[in-house]
């Protein structure tokens, strides 16, 4: 296979920094495609997916789902005493499943060629300055191309100064080993909304404030509305379209609204969002640009200086773990293939949010499609008319799909209800492939399942769901 440069007198063809889902999966694709790969880490492999984002969020929103399924509680570790506080037990079982996956992760790129280089690394006019964790800096040769994948971290407010005690950002929450009687929380994006749907479920008295008029802005409202309206069920305390004014921390914290109200609780969850981490890679003086505070990058992941690639978070794109492993793919097929001119399309990316109901989500929403000019049929149907989900006690939520309305071709779907983004898979691959809403409902689901829900919405989008009155 051949190399990206058969004269290159540097040790490496490709030189990544970062080991993220991003940086870690374009190691291993490169290195099984023959290249000499190098992937620089100053933490362990995996990034903020594996040890503090997805994955770890992810057990703890299963280990308090299984707090709703009693019946199934052992297979956590939990016990049933309803007073019992159960974080302690959500977090042991967390560090075990994280811990199986980073070795997992290590033994992958152990079993590859890829060599992973513990420190932290920068750029330079004569290659990437590497520097380990006891302070000695070396200097590796450039390669004949770089990837960029230092991600993201929590966005901090001077108006709420984080302390890692009482006020706190997501990568804290993890290290949390008593329940909050009181929590609050600061932003009802994915983020915030998972975490209330957690601590709310493990007995905490959640309140969140959110600038904007809804949760989840820029989600399809109909998900936002419904959420809304299970969150106020699950007695979380909502506080939308309000500003915080200031945190004052004490013997807790107490928080300021726009409005004048204030709100006291143990602890205050900052969760506003996420800022690319491109500071001390030495962008400047190679000349890679910034768009904001992102590096700027075309559809191949090219940025400014050729042979110099970014995925993931630092571009400042969906952050999104799989959208940065999908980047990371585009930028190897762009290596071993230039001709081709591989790029990412944003267009077809799913996404999930693991709150109690799940959400997932893919493609254009009908206000996105009237700002575009496109005309739409929507297919919607409730899972309280799928004989699994009343079987399951999964009753709330729906289907809705959208499709052309002269062509009928998907647009996007989106599904709020039990297992959302196990479901959302059926309707991406759909998108992907450019089907039609009456090809996927000519298509024949096992019954009884959940999926039969996109079955039905897709038979609405022209107004013949079976199991709907004709409309």
């Amino acid at each position: 296979i051949r190399r990206v440069s058969e004269t290159n007198p540097a040790p490496y063809d490709l030189a990544i920094i970062g080991g993220g889902p991003g940086g870690y999966v374009t190691a291993l694709r490169a290195a099984a495609a023959g290249q000499r790969v190098a992937l620089i880490e100053q933490h362990e492999p995996g990034g903020v997916c594996l040890h503090t984002g997805c994955i770890p969020t992810k057990t703890m929103a299963a280990g308090v789902g299984l707090l709703r399924r009693a019946q199934a509680a052992r297979l956590a570790g939990l016990t049933l005493d309803p007073e019992a506080d159960h974080l302690s037990e959500i977090n042991q079982r967390r560090s075990q499943v994280v811990t199986g996956l980073a070795k997992g992760v290590q033994t992958l790129l152990k079993k590859s060629t890829v060599e992973l280089i513990n420190a932290r690394g920068r750029l330079t006019a004569d290659g990437i300055e590497l520097t380990d964790a006891a302070g000695a800096v070396t200097t590796l040769p450039r390669p004949p191309a770089i990837v960029l994948a230092t991600g993201s971290r929590p966005i901090e407010l001077p108006s709420a100064p984080h302390d890692g005690t009482r006020i706190i950002n997501s990568d804290d929450i993890l290290r949390l080993e008593d329940t909050p009687q009181h929590f609050l929380i600061l932003g009802g994006g994915y983020i915030g909304c998972e975490f209330a749907s957690i601590f709310s479920q493990l007995g905490s008295q959640v309140t969140l404030v959110e600038m904007e008029d809804w949760l989840l802005p820029g989600m399809d409202p109909d998900l936002a509305d419904l959420l809304q309206r299970q969150f106020k069920r699950q007695r979380i305390g909502l506080h939308l379209g309000r500003r915080m004014e200031s945190a004052a921390t004490g013997d807790g914290v107490t928080l300021t609204l726009d409005n004048g109200d204030t709100l006291t609780g143990d602890r205050l969850l900052v969760a506003v969002g996420r800022v690319p981490n491109t500071e001390n890679l030495g962008l400047e003086e190679v000349g890679v640009e910034l768009a904001g505070r992102a590096i700027r990058v075309n559809e191949r992941m090219e940025t400014t200086v050729p042979g110099i690639f970014a995925i993931g978070d630092v571009t400042g794109q969906m952050q999104l773990a799989h959208v940065a492993t999908a980047q990371g793919k585009v930028v190897v097929e762009n290596l071993l293939n230039p001709a081709a001119g591989a790029a990412m399309d944003y267009t077809q990316v799913p996404a999930a949010v693991f709150t109690h109901p799940e959400i997932a989500t893919i493609g254009l929403t009908p206000e996105q499609a009237e700002a575009a000019g496109i005309p739409v049929q929507i297919g919607r149907f409730p899972f309280a008319a799928i004989g699994k989900a009343l079987a399951e006690g999964e009753r709330d939520g729906f289907v809705k799909l959208i499709a052309h309305a002269e062509t009928g071709k998907l647009l996007g779907g989106h599904i709020i209800g039990g297992h959302a983004a196990e479901m959302i898979g059926q309707i991406t691959l759909a998108v992907r492939l450019g089907a039609t809403a009456q090809q996927l409902a000519e298509t024949i689901f096992a019954h009884p399942t959940l999926s039969e829900a996109v079955l039905e919405a897709a038979e609405d989008t022209f107004g013949q769901a079976t199991h709907a009155i004709s409309r």
